[in-house]
C-alpha cells in the first residue's frame, strides 16, 4: 500500500515511442518520437510522429511530421469511443477530457466533418469553427455544406448558424439562417 499523490491520474497510461523518448524532468514533461508513437489512457487512444506530456497540467499534445521538402508524412490519430479524428494538432487534458483540434477530419454518423478548429466539450459534444460537412468522401469533395461555427452532439445533431452550400468549391449565393442535421445511421 502506497499513497498517491492528489495530482495523479486515475488511471494507468500506456506509452509507446517507436524511435526514442526523453524526459525532461526539471520542467516535467516526456517526448514520444517515431512514426508511430502513442498513449492510451482510459477510452482515449493518441497515436502521433511526435507526442509531448506535460505533467503539470495533464496536458497531451501530438503534431503531424512533414520530411525536408515539406510533404507531410504522418498525421495524428485520435480515439475516443465513438469520435475518431485526423487532424494536424491534437491537444487534450487528460484529467478533464476536454480537447482542441486543428485542421481535423471527422465521421459523424454518415457526414464527413472538416474544421479548422474543434473544441471537445465533453465525450459526446464537440463545437467546430470554419466546418465543411459532405457526405462525399474524398479529401476535396464535389459538395459540401460551409458554416463558420457548428455544435456536434454525437450520432444525434449537428447544429450550424448561417450555412451555405459549395460545389466544386465554388459557393452558391443561397444561404440558410441555420441549420440542423441529423446524425443517425440509416434512414
Amino acid at each position: 500500500n502506497f499513497r498517491t499523490s492528489r495530482d495523479s491520474l486515475t488511471s494507468q497510461v500506456v506509452y509507446h515511442a517507436d524511435d526514442s523518448m526523453v524526459v525532461d524532468i526539471p520542467a516535467e514533461k516526456m517526448y514520444l518520437y517515431g512514426k508511430i508513437s502513442s498513449v492510451k489512457y482510459e477510452d482515449n487512444d493518441l497515436s502521433a510522429p511526435q507526442i509531448q506530456f506535460d505533467q503539470k497540467t495533464s496536458l497531451v499534445s501530438a503534431f503531424l511530421k512533414k520530411d525536408s521538402s515539406g510533404k507531410v508524412i504522418a498525421y495524428p490519430f485520435y480515439n475516443q469511443k465513438d469520435f475518431q479524428a485526423v487532424s494536424d494538432t491534437i491537444r487534450f487534458n487528460m484529467k478533464t477530457g476536454k480537447g482542441l483540434t486543428k485542421g481535423t477530419y471527422t465521421k459523424q454518423g454518415e457526414l464527413f466533418v472538416y474544421g479548422e478548429k474543434i473544441k471537445k466539450a465533453d465525450s459526446a459534444t464537440f463545437y467546430v469553427l470554419g466546418t465543411r460537412f459532405t457526405t462525399c468522401n474524398l479529401d476535396t469533395p464535389h459538395f459540401a455544406f460551409i458554416a463558420k461555427r457548428a455544435k456536434f452532439v454525437n450520432k444525434k445533431w449537428a447544429y450550424t448558424g448561417p450555412v451555405h452550400p459549395e460545389f466544386e468549391g465554388v459557393p452558391l449565393p443561397i444561404a440558410l439562417p441555420f441549420g440542423i442535421f441529423p446524425l443517425s445511421q440509416g434512414r
